[in-house]
């Protein structure tokens, strides 16, 4: 059987190939030391296979999958992969929009710097995005937007990345400082980034927050999202 070919430096962005089968993998962030594993063509042995040659890195505790929806999970778990941690996937139908309260204006990549700056600091270290991530964020589809709410001494105070593909738009990221939360800043990002999503035509607004973060779920619901489900899974595996 042929070998996994692995091209690229650790901790930078790998490609990991055996014959037409291909994967990429990156550090799941700056502050853990995980892979985050991405499959773009390829069964549970070559998966499998990937997950060795990762683990074999050097300081590596681990490899995560993307969050994966149960019909997407078996070939991950026939290849050794167990629950890591749940997430919660919600939508909103785009009609009714109400305007944000604070100044959103756009941002481009020149702002990735200071926005993995708010980000960093809002959330729990697993769920941090580092540049590589936040990039990611950005061009997962080819239709993306950048919204920003600047601090009045300058910076900013809290960001949001929105995407769209085909019918649907996706709420990629948003974060608020913490020392600007509790003013309606997210709700004002979410409502950009929907009103946003409206106007390049999509009919529906996705987005995923961690099972445990209260708050975020909580904001989305009052806005009008719904819980689509509460199984959506990261899936990891240690050895």
């Amino acid at each position: 059987m042929l070998k996994v070919r692995v091209e690229g430096d650790w901790p930078g962005p790998l490609v990991l190939q055996r014959g037409w089968q291909r994967a990429v993998a990156r550090p799941w962030n700056a502050a853990t030391p995980r892979a985050h594993l991405r499959i773009e063509r390829g069964g549970p042995g070559f998966l499998e296979e990937c997950a060795r040659a990762l683990l074999g890195l050097p300081g590596l505790a681990g490899v995560l999958s993307p969050p994966l929806l149960p019909p997407a999970r078996p070939p991950w778990e026939q290849a050794g992969f167990g629950p890591h941690a749940r997430l919660i996937l919600m939508r909103r139908e785009l009609d009714g929009l109400p305007p944000p309260a604070h100044l959103v204006t756009p941002g481009d990549l020149r702002d990735l710097d200071d926005a993995l700056a708010v980000d960093q600091a809002a959330f729990d270290t697993f769920w941090q995005f580092d540049r590589t991530a936040l990039l990611e964020a950005v061009q997962a589809t080819a239709r993306h937007a950048i919204h920003l709410v600047r601090r009045p001494g300058g910076g900013l105070a809290g960001f949001a990345v929105i995407g769209r593909q085909a019918s649907h738009a996706y709420l990629q990221r948003v974060a608020v400082d913490p020392a600007w939360q509790g003013r309606g800043l997210g709700r004002s990002l979410v409502r950009a980034s929907a009103a946003w999503a409206e106007a390049q035509g999509a009919s529906a607004l996705l987005l995923n927050t961690p099972e445990g973060n209260l708050a975020a779920a909580g904001l989305y619901a009052a806005e009008g999202f719904r819980t689509v489900t509460r199984d959506l899974m990261v899936l990891g595996r240690t050895a």
